[in-house]
């Protein structure tokens, strides 16, 4: 075992190598050193250097905290070793906080123009955290770092644990979300790609630094390179994936990839990328096969070390890439560019064959079909039948949850209020009511087994009550249309990402207890499932009631809006409760009918074995 002596040489030498790739490859992009300009302010060397050595620095503050928290809730199951991780994790938010702090200073001080202390003495600092999107969201990643670290300091179980790993990955992306992606022609793919390759980037990273340094010497070394492994794989796809798709949108033109430097330094990431992806490879080839034999650990972590060193080049590779102009300006200057993408006039066609291929949503359905798929091989494996006709309903309801983040209703959800109500109704009614015919929590328990842990648990527990399930699936539609949320949900990307998450969350978990397919912590009769889908039902009249009785909504954004083929808004919110209230009681009228058959036959099977039982007691 490496001393620890070595093995802080061996980081420090990690950050050098870190901080010599970002220099090289500034300077090949053209973003150190800049030219001064005579007459024209310059913020100086301190700022212009200084600034990328920062993000750096935040960077790996930021993946170190992610990644401790990473190793905390999905590798290790010894609570000491949670501990010390949670502890460690804490002690790096700081730096993470302070390093976003410098970052917001630099970044005023490149603004303006301005050397720091000019930038400092303008009095513009406070304006900058409030106003300005960079400063707002430099001063929300030190609010939430520290927040991070004072809860590091306090006792945390399973749930806490996972919130305060959430909240750090939800940590890491407001500077994507404001970054320069936001000015790409297809802004909000370029954000939402830019927002997964960034998440899966600090978890792919963070994890393999918690596992290296805090559970190198632990006896659950391999059980966590096992959980690793996989969490892995699935960060690979997420971040190829998605880089490949916001390089697509920034360079624009295949040629640009060999013709700019901004190209050039994109195959300069896709190398590291081809290179960790060998390491995994190796590592599943023969170093995680030694350490499951027991023969040595050592192979490993050597290997490990190496990697992290590869990561943490590609991350000031990723900075430098950042400080170069991309090889043209992708702004959009039309009538869309509040959508953040051009949008053909609607005709019904346009719903078929136009697309919104969003990476973030599209893995994440992807990866959710693939985990129940995996679910139902290895109950299958274990000799449990499993229904053909429940996999065919959880792939169909996956389907249209995949279409309605992703296929035309989503491309002209904001622009058209009759496709938004239309797309809610996908959302939040009938493809969660699909998967539910699916009992996808039995294979998703099989898939992952963390979950097994919480599934008789107090929380889970509150969450089956009727009427807190009913509750979870009204009070989204609560918010939207009443409290005057559906604005932002239709003007902010990540107001409306949210949203949609929140609709198709509760609506799975509402029809998940309505339908009691699963096993679930509390016994529900048949007449208490009844009166849930019929309150579901009376929520969806509410809703139309909004729409038919009620003011016009988002009148602001569809004013600001203007689309010229915009169809009248009144005759359009009407056809919205037509089309997505609709859309959704049927989809609840056909489950009552659904369960009504099901009871009858339950009753008819109960009868049969009563008769039964009688002409056997009758003979002699």
């Amino acid at each position: 075992m490496t001393s620890p002596r070595r093995r802080s040489a061996v980081f420090v030498l990690i950050v050098v190598a870190a901080f010599a790739v970002l220099v090289a490859a500034m300077w090949f992009g053209g973003g150190w050193p800049r030219e001064e300009i005579p007459g024209l302010p310059s913020p100086g060397s301190l700022t212009t250097l200084g600034l990328p050595l920062v993000r750096v620095v935040h960077d790996i503050c930021a993946i170190a905290t992610v990644g401790l928290l990473v190793a905390a809730v999905a590798l290790t199951a010894d609570e000491a070793s949670r501990q010390r991780l949670i502890r460690s994790a804490g002690r790096w938010s700081l730096a993470w906080a302070a390093s976003a702090v410098l970052t917001q200073i630099l970044t005023l001080s490149d603004l303006l123009g301005l050397p720091v202390g000019e930038a400092l003495r303008s009095g513009f600092l406070l304006t900058f955290s409030m106003e300005v999107p960079q400063g707002q969201a430099f001063l929300l990643v030190m609010m939430l770092a520290v927040v991070i670290a004072v809860a590091s300091t306090l006792p945390a179980g399973p749930w806490g644990r996972a919130l305060l790993l959430a909240m750090a990955i939800f940590a890491v992306l407001p500077p994507a979300y404001v970054g320069h992606s936001a000015s790409a022609a297809d802004h909000n793919i370029a954000v939402s790609s830019l927002m997964l390759h960034i998440a899966g980037v600090t978890v792919w990273v963070g994890g393999l630094f918690g596992l290296v340094t805090h559970l190198r010497a632990t006896d659950a070394l391999v059980a966590a390179v096992r959980r690793f492994s996989a969490l892995a794989l699935c960060c690979f796809v997420a971040v190829g994936v998605s880089g490949v798709v916001n390089a697509w949108i920034r360079l624009g033109a295949p040629a640009q990839v060999w013709q700019s430097r901004y190209g050039l330094l994109v195959l300069g990431k896709l190398a590291a990328l081809v290179v960790l992806g060998w390491f995994g490879w190796r590592h599943r080839r023969t170093t995680i096969a030694a350490l499951e034999a027991g023969t040595a650990s050592r192979p490993f972590l050597r290997l490990a070390t190496g990697e992290i060193g590869v990561m943490a080049c590609t991350v000031g590779l990723a900075v430098a890439l950042s400080r170069t102009p991309p090889p043209r300006e992708s702004a959009v200057h039309d009538a869309h560019e509040l959508l953040g993408y051009t949008l053909p006039a609607f005709n019904p066609w346009r719903l078929v064959v136009e697309m919104r291929p969003d990476p973030l949503v599209i893995l994440a359905v992807a990866g959710l079909g693939a985990a129940y798929l995996i679910g139902v091989r290895r109950l299958a494996r274990s000799g449990e039948a499993w229904p053909v006709w429940r996999t065919v309903s959880a792939v169909a309801g996956l389907l249209v949850l995949l279409y309605a983040f992703a296929g035309g209703v989503s491309a002209y959800g904001p622009a058209v209020f009759s496709m938004h109500a239309l797309q809610y109704a996908m959302l939040g009614t009938l493809g969660p009511a699909l998967f539910a015919l699916g009992a996808p929590l039995a294979p998703l328990r099989e898939a992952m087994p963390d979950l097994r842990r919480g599934a008789a648990g107090p929380v889970a527990l509150k969450l089956t009550n009727p009427l807190v399930a009913l509750a979870l699936y009204a009070v989204p539609y609560l918010l939207l249309y009443v409290t005057g949320l559906f604005e932002p949900a239709q003007s902010s990307l990540a107001v409306r990402l949210i949203a949609e998450i929140v609709v198709v969350v509760t609506g799975m978990w509402f029809f998940s207890v309505v339908l009691g397919l699963d096993p679930l912590p509390r016994a529900i009769s048949p007449v208490v499932r009844t009166r849930m889908l019929l309150g579901a039902l009376a929520v969806q009249a509410w809703v139309a009631l909004v729409f038919l009785a009620g003011p016009l909504q988002g009148q602001g954004w569809y004013d600001v809006l203007a689309l010229p083929w915009a169809p009248d808004r009144v005759a359009d919110q009407r056809s919205g409760a037509v089309l997505g209230v609709g859309l959704s009681a049927v989809t609840i009228l056909a489950l009552l009918a659904v369960m009504t058959v099901w009871r009858r036959s339950a009753r008819r099977r109960v009868t049969s074995k009563d008769v039964t039982a009688e002409a056997s007691a009758a003979q002699p």
